[in-house]
C-alpha cells in the first residue's frame, strides 16, 4: 500500500511539474512582452507571435521532469530539507533551460524548413524569456512542493501514513537515536520500540516505547509489527550481531539504516550512504 501510495506520488510530482513549467514559460512571455519590463529591457527584433512560443511547450513538458528527475527529486526521502528542495529545484531548472536551449538550436540548424521566411525563427526564444522562465518555474514549483509538504506534515500529525520504525540496540545510544526520531514527527516516522539481546529492563517502556525481543527474534518481528525502516544502532564492538541482523532482515523488504556511534556529535539529517 505504502508503496502504490508513493508511485502515486511520484506521477503527481512528474505531472505537476509538466504543467507548471509550461505555465511558467507563457508567463514567462507574457512578462517579457506584455509588461513593463519590455521598456526596461527593449523588444530590439520585434514582439514574436505567442504561437511560436507555444510550439516549444510539449518540448518543455519533457525536459522539466527530465532535469528534475536527473537532480533526484522523484527519488522520494523523508527528512529532506526546504533548502535541499529548493536547491534542487534551482539546479534542477537550470539544466532545463540549457536542455531547452540546446534542444531549439538543434532543430534551427537540422530539421528546420530552409528559405521561407514564415518558418524561419519558429523555434527562436528570446534569452531574457528563458531567464524569466528560469525564475517564475523555481518560484512555481518550489511554492507547490511547499503545499505538498504541509499536506503530509498534516496527514502524519493525525497519524496517517506514518512509517513505523524498529530500533536495535541499548543503553544511551539507542536512547539517543528514539529521542532524535521522536523529535522530529514532522518526518513521519512511528518508532514502535527496541530490538536487544539484553533484556535488562534498563530501557523498557523509555518514553513509552517497548522492548520487543531480541535480535534473534528480529526478522519474526518485523513481519508482526509491519515495519518499514529498521535503524541499527548497535556498538561498534557488536559489529557481527549487526551484520546477522541486516542479514536477517534483509529478506523482510525493510530500508536497513546502520546508525555510527557519532550520533553525539552530528545531526539527525547527517547520513553514511553507499
Amino acid at each position: 500500500m505504502m508503496r502504490r501510495y508513493n508511485r502515486l506520488l511520484v506521477a503527481f510530482y512528474v505531472i505537476t511539474d509538466a504543467l507548471l513549467g509550461m505555465a511558467a514559460f507563457v508567463i514567462a512571455y507574457l512578462l517579457r512582452f506584455e509588461t513593463w519590463i519590455a521598456e526596461i529591457v527593449p523588444v530590439t527584433k520585434g514582439q514574436p507571435p505567442f504561437g511560436q512560443y507555444v510550439n516549444v511547450l510539449p518540448l518543455l513538458g519533457v525536459l522539466v521532469p527530465l532535469a528534475f528527475h536527473v537532480q533526484g527529486l522523484y527519488r522520494l526521502r523523508r527528512g529532506r530539507t526546504r533548502v535541499d528542495d529548493f536547491f534542487a529545484v534551482f539546479v534542477g531548472s537550470i539544466l532545463a533551460v540549457v536542455l531547452g536551449l540546446i534542444g531549439t538550436l538543434y532543430y534551427q540548424v537540422y530539421h528546420a524548413p530552409q528559405g521561407s521566411a514564415a518558418t524561419q525563427g519558429v523555434y527562436e526564444i528570446s534569452r531574457p524569456v528563458w531567464l524569466l522562465f528560469l525564475t517564475v518555474n523555481v518560484i512555481l514549483t518550489y511554492s507547490s512542493r511547499e503545499l505538498v509538504r504541509e499536506a503530509l506534515e498534516r496527514r502524519w500529525r493525525a497519524g496517517i501514513g506514518l512509517k513505523r520504525v524498529l530500533i536495535s540496540g541499548a543503553g544511551d545510544f539507542v536512547r539517543q537515536v528514539a529521542d532524535k526520531l521522536l523529535e522530529h514527527r514532522e518526518l513521519g516516522f512511528k518508532v514502535v520500540g527496541f530490538l536487544d539481546d539484553r533484556a535488562s529492563g534498563d530501557h523498557i517502556g523509555y518514553r513509552g516505547l517497548p522492548l520487543l525481543g531480541t535480535l534473534a527474534e528480529g526478522g519474526e518481528i518485523i513481519r508482526q509489527e509491519r515495519i518499514d525502516h529498521l535503524y541499527v544502532a548497535l556498538a561498534l564492538e557488536e559489529h557481527v550481531k549487526m551484520l546477522g541482523l541486516v542479514e536477517e532482515t534483509s529478506r523482510e523488504g525493510v530500508d536497513v539504516h546502520v546508525v555510527p556511534d557519532l550520533l553525539q556529535f552530528i545531526a539527525l539529517r547527517a547520513r553514511l550512504e553507499n
